[in-house]
């Protein structure tokens, strides 16, 4: 059997007045956390998934019908287990090794962290330690990081908790190809300190002579703190913009020129279009056209190549206002507002992430 196992059972300290973050909702996809940072990884892999969850987060939050249904969204459920914990664990290592015990997992396991997402397409299962490059990345916290040797056969020699020793350092995903070297290795070391850490585990194996690999993965994303996680997420936004006078120039259905005939901003749509392409804005066209000049304002915005995900017609020829709330994991200000003269060009003049 190959096994993906995701701890969800953590304190979650770093992100105080919150949920736990593995519940926090992605900008994006608007899946848990937990969900959203499994999809980098070819599950196709995998003929089980284990979440192992603290039986108190179920009581206090009610999660698992809302996690069920993202997880029949993304065609998991059949092949997923929620595992609940009756108590909280000293360590990642223990709360794994209390799945394996609680739900008898046997064969291949993938422990992969809930706060991060990277890409990873695996193809074995040899022990592995999956890995990041510093080089490669600014955006993170060196810090906090367990750091792996390797050398020119791929086979690591060393790894480290939080001790930088090399530039190539863990990100949270731990492949062993049996769970019982898992637990050996776990039973042996979990009364030396007062949190095991996986990389302790591998270091351990290591020690016995296992050998484990280096699979280096791609687009590493870490979501580990609060301030991690809205950094991560200042870099989507939702873009409410109107069509006439601002990419179109204003026009009228009263008097010439009439809508319909008005000329493209130019500039401004390739400042909208960059956004698009970007994937990180979602870009919510408004107008106070009327409801019946859908079709026509339609086939006028595939014209001259403006792009959208959503058309709001029929507004008022008013003042807008957008109120949205703040929170620590949505932090103030959660809204902005840009007022551009009519039929100005400039937008790309502006900065909006």
């Amino acid at each position: 059997m190959k096994n993906l196992i995701v701890p969800i059972a953590g304190k979650s300290t770093r992100f105080p007045n919150t949920r736990p973050k593995w519940m926090l909702t992605h900008p994006k996809s608007g899946l848990f956390m937990a969900l959203e940072s499994i999809k980098g990884i070819n599950l196709d892999f995998f003929n089980k998934i284990y979440f192992i969850a603290l039986k108190e987060h179920e009581t206090e939050y009610k999660f698992t019908k809302g996690f069920e249904l993202e997880l029949s969204k993304l065609n998991l459920l059949d092949k997923t287990t929620i595992i609940y914990l009756d108590e909280p664990t000293s360590s990642q290592s223990e709360t794994v090794f209390e799945g394996i015990t609680q739900e008898k997992i046997e064969g291949f396991i993938m422990i992969k962290d809930s706060d991060n997402y990277f890409k990873c397409n695996l193809d074995s299962t040899e022990n592995q330690v999956c890995y990041f490059d510093l080089n490669d990345t600014s955006n993170i916290n060196p810090t906090n990081k367990s750091y792996i040797s390797i050398n020119s056969k791929n086979i690591i020699t060393n790894i480290v908790e939080k001790k930088i020793i090399s530039s190539t350092f863990s990100i949270g995903g731990y492949c062993f190809n049996s769970t019982r070297d898992f637990i050996l290795a776990f039973n042996n070391l979990k009364d030396f300190a007062n949190e095991c850490y996986i990389s302790n585990i591998i270091f351990d194996l290591i020690l016995k002579q296992k050998v484990f690999k280096g699979k280096k993965c791609s687009d590493y994303s870490d979501w580990g703190t609060l301030e991690d996680w809205n950094n991560y997420k200042a870099q989507y936004n939702t873009l409410f913009i109107d069509i006439d006078g601002t990419l179109i120039e204003n026009t009228s259905y009263k008097f010439p020129p009439y809508t319909g005939n008005g000329k493209p901003l130019v500039k401004n749509i390739k400042w909208l279009r960059k956004l698009y392409n970007e994937d990180k804005t979602q870009i919510v066209l408004t107008t106070s056209r009327p409801q019946e000049s859908m079709q026509e304002t339609i086939v006028e915005l595939y014209e001259k190549e403006i792009p959208y995900d959503k058309l709001i017609m029929g507004l008022n020829h008013s003042k807008r206002i957008i109120i949205n709330d703040y929170a620590n994991s949505n932090p103030y200000p959660s809204c902005d507002s840009i007022n551009i003269k009519r039929n100005s060009d400039s937008l790309n003049t502006y900065k909006i992430n």
